[in-house]
């Protein structure tokens, strides 16, 4: 067949039975394309209540993460993180506009593409199930079209079609900001261009404030995740013994985080023996352990797009040397000390004060010097949607953070790097360790190795 017109004719006729079943696939379908846990749409809604209160005026637009993936691309997609904060949809190219006096929201969702959905996966549309599932009663195209009504053709206009209807004098956008190479800073330069009277409105500050206090939705997929890391670590440690590689102690903790529903691994894990226990973020993970090293084993899981992150420093012969137990009940200590200290009103920059001095008035290295030269990085950070989540180590903590307390010795010479890591929660007259059932002491850590 010559003409290339027939041929494309053909080969869409027996392409499009192909896909056309995806049309109509069952919702539960199209949802396994996304995290298997997300929080109820109510909790989201509360969130964006939330948000247009404390802005009060104008119009809110939160921008989702684009999707590259083209029919050659085995990759995967991640939301933006605020955009998921404030609606639970992972759909990329999705769009969210809030009004707050109007006390009014539109989600804009992108028509499905039915021969990419046969490459990258069953997607969910604009369609009723959408509204249920999210919680939006107004769900509209992100890139507009038409509508027919009464035999009559409508357009359908665009998000920002919409969004230039909206703008005015009088009208403040109000945008997350994040850096000026990102989408949001392009947008409103492109605005500021068509209409210069328009107000552009950084609400970055509200919302990580709004992110910083954990509800008790976030804390049950926080724990999750800190479960199965813990579960990680029990089995891991079963598995070192000399002559094994790192990789294949990596490859228990994340065999378990996903074989426990998590996404994957919240961050590179980190898998440090000997000399490379003293390498804060050594990921290889490609030596072969030997007698008489630690293992720094800081790894954390991802679920329903909460992070965790634990650390504990294993001997690799199953027995800490009398030199490495000193130092390990060193950084327990230094641990320790700052739990007495740990509640709403401190801050974590305070905090590594007092691990600091601990772990510079116990011990001294092989020449005699105090141990505070190799307590080389922060205590503490905040943990939510992100690893490294929003909070300054400045602000006076409060009740509903959750931080790590992560003190650590490192030091080259000795081929010795230890540190532990836990999570904890801040309550109103201190704190919950939402690790607390991982072992922690050092003839504690020998016992569990020894459980083959």
């Amino acid at each position: 067949m010559k003409n290339p017109f027939l041929r494309l004719f053909f080969a869409t006729l027996i392409f499009l039975p192909n896909i056309a079943y995806l049309q109509d696939l069952p919702l539960e379908y199209r949802v396994g394309s996304y995290i298997i846990d997300r929080s109820p749409p109510e909790e989201y809604r509360k969130r964006r209540m939330k948000l247009m209160d404390k802005v009060g005026d104008g119009i809110i637009v939160l921008v989702g993460r684009g999707d590259a993936r083209g029919h050659n691309d085995g990759g995967t997609h991640s939301q933006e993180i605020n955009f998921f904060y404030f609606t639970g949809v992972e759909i990329p190219n999705a769009v969210l506009f809030l009004f707050p006096e109007e006390r009014n929201e539109i989600l804009f969702l992108p028509e499905r593409n039915l021969p990419l959905e046969r490459w990258t996966g069953p997607k969910i549309g604009i369609e009723p199930a959408a509204k249920e599932l999210f919680g939006f009663k107004d769900i509209r195209p992100t890139h507009g079209g038409e509508i027919i009504i009464d035999a009559r053709r409508r357009p359908v206009p665009s998000w920002k079609e919409v969004l230039r209807s909206y703008i005015d004098k009088e009208y403040t956008l109000h945008l997350i900001l994040q850096g000026n190479e990102s989408y949001e800073h392009t947008l409103a330069n492109s605005l500021r261009t068509e209409a210069p009277w328009l107000k552009v409105n950084n609400i970055r500050d509200y919302v990580n404030d709004l992110r910083r206090t954990k509800s008790k939705e976030e804390l049950r997929l926080l724990q999750r995740a800190v479960d199965i890391t813990m579960d990680a670590h029990r089995q891991l440690a079963r598995a070192i013994r000399p002559g094994k590689h790192e990789f294949e102690i990596e490859a228990v903790a994340e065999y378990v985080f996903r074989k426990n529903g998590a996404e994957g691994p919240a961050f590179p894990s980190i898998v440090a023996s000997g000399f490379f226990s003293t390498v804060l973020h050594y990921t290889r993970n490609t030596r072969q352990m030997k007698d008489g090293d630690v293992l720094k084993v800081d790894i954390g899981a991802k679920f329903g797009f909460y992070c965790s992150d634990l650390t504990r420093t294993y001997p690799v012969s199953g027995r800490f040397t009398p030199r490495q137990r000193e130092l390990y009940e060193i950084v327990l200590g230094a641990q320790n000390t700052v739990l007495e200290y740990l509640r709403p009103g401190i801050s974590i920059f305070e905090l590594r004060k007092i691990a600091f001095n601990f772990i510079n008035s116990h011990g001294a290295d092989l020449h005699g010097n105090p141990l505070g030269q190799y307590f080389v990085h922060g205590l503490s950070h905040f943990v939510g949607l992100q690893v490294h989540d929003v909070g300054s180590e400045y602000a006076p903590l409060r009740a509903g953070d959750v931080i790590t307390i992560e003190p650590g010795i490192y030091i080259p010479e000795e081929k010795i790097g230890i540190r532990i890591e836990d999570m904890f929660l801040v309550t109103e007259d201190g704190f919950i360790n939402m690790s607390e059932e991982l072992p922690r002491k050092p003839d504690e850590i020998e016992k569990l190795m020894r459980q083959r």
